[in-house]
Formats: C-alpha cells, structure tokens, sequence
C-alpha cells in the first residue's frame, strides 16, 4: 500500500499556487514519522536548555523567513537545522509530484475563475497529480499490486479536493482510477507527515518563483534533488498547457470542472450543482 500526502504553497505577490504530494510505502512511513520527531525533539531540547522558545511543528515559510517560532535563529542554526531534515529524506526512498500554476495564466484561460482561480488551481493540479502517479508510479512493474491512498493538509478546499478525486475515481478513460483508494483531509497536529509535504510544496513554490525572476535554486532544494533515494518531478503548467486544457473541455465538461472548483457559471448558463 502507497500513501500520499499532499500540501500547497504560494503567495499573493508571485500569483504562483504549487500542489505537492509525497509518496512513500505506508509502513515506511512510521520510520519517517519518527526520524523527523526524534530531529524536531532534540532541537528542542536545545532551545529549551537555552531559554528560547521551543518548536510545535516545521512550518517551512516561517523557518525560511525565521519567523514565528523560528525568530531569533541565525543563519547558521537555521542551515544546521534543515541539513537534519534533509537527512529524513536521504534515508528513506520518497518519490515527490508537484505542480505549479501562476494564476494569472488561470484567470486569462479561464476568466469565470476569476474570484476563485484558487478552487480551479486545486483541481487542475491535483488531476494533474493523479494522473501522473497513475502512470509513472502504479504503471510501473515494480508496483503492478500496489493501492494508494491520499492525505492532504486541512484547509477551505478540502470539498474541492475531494469531488474533484471523486470525478477521476469515476472517470472510466482513467487508467488505474480503482487503485486510488480514498482522500482524507487532516491537520498537521495529528498528521506528521504533512510537515514533510508542507516543506516540499513550499521549496517547489521557490524553485519556480525563483526560476520566474531570474535565480538560482535555493541551496536546500538542490540537496533534495541531488539525492540517491529521491525522485519525481515538480513543474509548471504554463499558459500553453492551460489553453490545451480548455480546448479539450465541452459544455458538460466544463460544468463539472466549474462545478467542482465552486465557480458560479456566468448568468443564463446551465448549472445543477446548487453551489454555496
């Protein structure tokens, strides 16, 4: 049995929206969850020796920025530690599917998604995600016997998230829709590995803002993708890929995917689907 779980990242200032998700085989899971606790709970007891304050959780964006309850660290300590969280992944054999949208290139293919380009996001990246492990993981030989089952991090589209797995699970043109076992939603407080998919979504979101302006990757990120034991892929739907998109999409089609994304169709066109 596979698992996924799943996160997003972005930002209002890049108008870029990331949807992750990191696979692994569920009984190595339990090895990942307690190498990740173990690394969280010795930084702990030196911020603890040390009169500071101690961590809840990873939270990428804020350690990224030593915010929250990363304020206060320095650059080195802040290095330090996420080289210990690198090592979780180098142990383990992770595969990672990301996918990145710049909204704008939404809103322009699809102007109905204009206050919700976020719901449509959701979808498109997530069908994206499906098919991808449909194809190049539960294709493969080596897992021809394997299920997989999908956790995302809590949040207002889990509805979202949900329908539009129900739609590819029933989808019959979709190869190996039987294998996907369920979505569920969960917080990151009872969920462990959501850290891991928080910090992958985020530096994935990077790599491509970083990429649009002109940098170079971020230094963590390069270690990840220099490793042994990691693979998988993390892209961006460009503007192209969109328009090929819609131009597949027929009235009924559209409907769904509006549907789906909690998009009001515009006024005088057919919708059954009693949107809130």
């Amino acid at each position: 049995m596979l698992k996924g779980y799943m996160d997003d990242s972005g930002s209002a200032s890049s108008n870029l929206f990331t949807l992750s998700c990191l696979i692994g085989h569920t009984s190595m899971w339990l090895w990942v969850e307690w190498a990740w606790l173990n690394h969280l709970e010795k930084k702990n007891s030196q911020l603890k020796a040390g009169g500071r304050t101690e961590l809840s959780r990873f939270h990428a964006a804020d350690c990224s920025s030593r915010f929250g309850e990363f304020k206060g660290w320095t650059v080195p300590e802040q290095t330090e530690f996420m080289a210990g969280l690198i090592r979780v992944f180098q142990r383990h054999s992770l595969v990672i599917i990301s996918y990145t949208v710049d909204l704008k290139d939404l809103i322009a293919e699809f102007p109905e998604a204009k206050n919700n380009p976020r719901g449509l996001a959701h979808v498109l990246l997530l069908t994206h995600i499906m098919k991808y492990i449909a194809d190049k993981i539960l294709g493969d030989p080596r897992y021809a016997d394997e299920d997989i089952s999908l956790v995302h991090d809590r949040s207002n589209y889990d509805a979202v998230l949900r329908e539009a797995f129900d739609h590819m699970r029933n989808d019959q043109t979709f190869a190996r829709r039987e294998r996907f076992t369920g979505i569920s939603a969960k917080g990151w407080e009872d969920c462990v590995p959501l850290q891991l998919a928080d910090f992958l979504a985020y530096e994935n979101f990077k790599i491509i803002e970083r990429e649009s302006a002109g940098h170079p990757r971020r230094k963590s990120m390069e270690l990840i993708l220099e490793l042994d034991s990691f693979g998988g892929r993390g892209a961006k739907l460009q503007r192209e890929g969109i328009r090929q998109i819609k131009s597949k999409l027929h009235d009924e089609s559209k409907e769904i995917l509006f549907g789906n994304a909690r998009i009001r169709l515009p006024q005088g066109k057919k919708d059954n689907r009693n949107l809130p």
